[in-house]
């Protein structure tokens, strides 16, 4: 699966990646507002992802700008010990723990919205973030949305620790060693963890997509009973 964690590691340019971040950071820490926007741009994507995937669509955004805002204030303690990214994801996973205590904390938060697990994209945000990769047939689109929102209601039945490494390791393309460093534990809870998540997935896509099937087929009787006749006994 191709990798969305890795900016800098995809960027252009006729020096090496990781040389051209650090030169954007050090432009950045000397006030060229220019440098950090170009910093969010590059990154906002794929740390929006891991927002949407952690706490839901409609927190995602908020997260995400809250990320951007820490990094800022803390883009001066970045050593180079991990790559930017890692230390950018890192931030995200942290903002995104933050969000899922204050919702603990204060449920009244929740009231105006849905949960913090839902996808609250408009039908045509949605519909369009599924065409990207449909072209323009509207029943591949469909499918596309539907096959999304089915994958992420089965993540949002794991559990926050096997659901962010899961997520990480196979949607994000993050090493184990850097996974390590992004939620804080050993390569082997991460090995661990990501070995249950894959198995929970598994078993929770199969029972829905079962539950799926049982009803298109509860269904085709009453269809074949209207457009021809009455449905057999």
């Amino acid at each position: 699966m191709r990798r969305s964690g890795g900016g800098e590691r995809r960027a252009g340019g006729g020096r090496r990646p990781h040389q051209r971040i650090q030169s954007l950071i050090d432009r950045a820490l000397t006030g060229d507002v220019r440098a950090f926007e170009t910093l969010v741009t590059e990154h906002y994507g794929p740390v929006h992802a891991y927002a949407a995937r952690m706490v839901g669509g409609q927190a995602a955004e908020d997260v995400a700008q809250d990320v951007f805002l820490r990094v800022y204030r803390s883009l001066h303690t970045f050593r180079g010990d991990a790559s930017f990214t890692t230390w950018l994801f890192r931030i995200t996973h942290n903002v995104c723990n933050d969000y899922r205590r204050r919702m603990q904390r204060e449920p009244a938060l929740r009231l105006d919205g849905p949960a913090p697990g839902d996808d609250t994209r408009s039908a045509g945000q949605a519909l369009a973030a599924a065409g990207e990769g449909a072209g323009e047939n509207p029943e591949l689109r469909l499918e596309s949305l539907e096959l999304h929102e089915t994958v992420q209601r089965a993540l949002m039945k794991l559990s926050e620790k096997h659901r962010a490494v899961l997520v990480l390791h196979d949607m994000h393309g993050f090493r184990y060693d850097e996974i390590k460093h992004i939620v804080g534990c050993s390569l082997g809870t991460v090995r661990s963890r990501l070995h249950y998540a894959r198995r929970a997935l598994r078993q929770i896509l199969e029972e829905e997509l079962r539950g799926e099937l049982a009803s298109l087929l509860e269904e085709r009787p009453g269809r074949q009973g209207a457009a021809g006749g009455p449905a057999p006994a």
